[in-house]
């Protein structure tokens, strides 16, 4: 069976067990290489990638009816989770902001590609990166289910916007905190590495040399892990260990490679991540081609435009 049929099999063979034995109409699709779940009431809607997808498609192609039905109550198990949140916080218009709150996150999307979709979005935005206001659902062994937030949902909290999308950005700095590896800590095994890509406690002092060519900066959950260069105080500290500015290169939604200025030229940057992002990256997960830089100077995000480097 060659690889396109055996997706088609797997999504029919998913999407069917959901309208037979789930009471929501979720709806399944295969998107780059991860399955896809989608619950959608007017303009809210959730979503679930698997990041298992792999082993999930290789069971219910080929694994036995038992390993199959165990594919299946995972999925309703993740499932269920999202809808019992749903029901009692954040897609409900009569949430309070209290129950909510610490279930509030910013992911981060290309802004080219879903500004019309954000109109009644809350959503912070550094040129071509836009922080969207999500509420998790659930989480399932390293994957979460979000919920994005409307404006609408938020006419009860008696919170100004502005506040709310700070509060989400320190809350998902504390709920994924960012990770810091070098070229070292990829190659190391997990637990070590885990260890060493933490950079923002007083242990973690002196980790960043000026003299490493790049990092890669992304979060504990390495899902949309490209949010951390924005935490609080994680630019400048970055930069403070630098002893100068940096630059960043969104590699994809869910990381960014950083970059020392005078280790590197940014042309050349700007180069490597578009061929990043056409060679390496599903459409879902590109960010921006543009490169960043982080003004230690001015605390400020600046992006490169024409070759010269402009406030955002």
């Amino acid at each position: 069976m060659k690889q396109e049929e055996k997706i088609e099999y797997a999504v029919h063979f998913l999407q069917a067990r959901i309208q037979r034995e789930f009471p929501l109409p979720f709806s399944v699709s295969f998107e780059g290489d991860q399955f896809l779940f989608r619950l959608r009431s007017g303009k809210r809607e959730c979503c679930a990638r698997l990041k298992q997808s792999r082993e999930v498609l290789e069971c219910i192609v080929s694994g036995t009816k038992e390993e199959k039905d165990a594919q299946v109550d995972r999925l309703f198990k993740i499932l269920r989770a999202a809808v019992r949140a749903q029901e009692s916080t954040a897609l409900s218009e009569e949430s309070s902001y209290e129950k909510v709150k610490n279930d509030l996150i910013l992911r981060p999307l290309h802004y080219p590609a879903v500004k019309e979709e954000l109109t009644d979005v809350p959503h912070i935005r550094f040129g071509d990166v836009a922080l969207v206001l999500y509420a998790v659902m659930a989480h399932a062994q390293g994957d979460y289910f979000t919920a994005k937030m409307h404006r609408s949902q938020m006419q009860g909290w008696q919170r100004g916007e502005t506040k709310v999308l700070w509060e989400a950005l320190v809350n998902t700095s504390f709920l994924y905190p960012p990770r810091l590896y070098s070229m070292e800590d990829l190659l190391a095994w997990d637990k070590k590495r885990y260890q060493d890509g933490a950079f923002m406690t007083r242990e973690g002092s002196g980790k960043i040399q000026k003299e490493v060519r790049g990092y890669l900066l992304t979060n504990t959950l390495e899902i949309n892990g490209a949010v951390a260069v924005f935490y609080p105080g994680v630019a400048r500290k970055i930069a403070k260990e630098f002893g100068e500015d940096f630059y960043i290169a969104f590699t994809s939604i869910h990381e960014a490679q950083i970059h020392a200025c005078s280790a590197v030229r940014p042309d050349v940057v700007e180069s490597s991540l578009r061929d990043t992002n056409r060679q390496c990256n599903r459409k879902e997960e590109v960010l921006t081609n543009s490169v960043y830089r982080y003004c230690l100077e001015r605390d400020r995000f600046e992006i490169l435009r024409d070759g010269s480097f402009e406030e955002v």
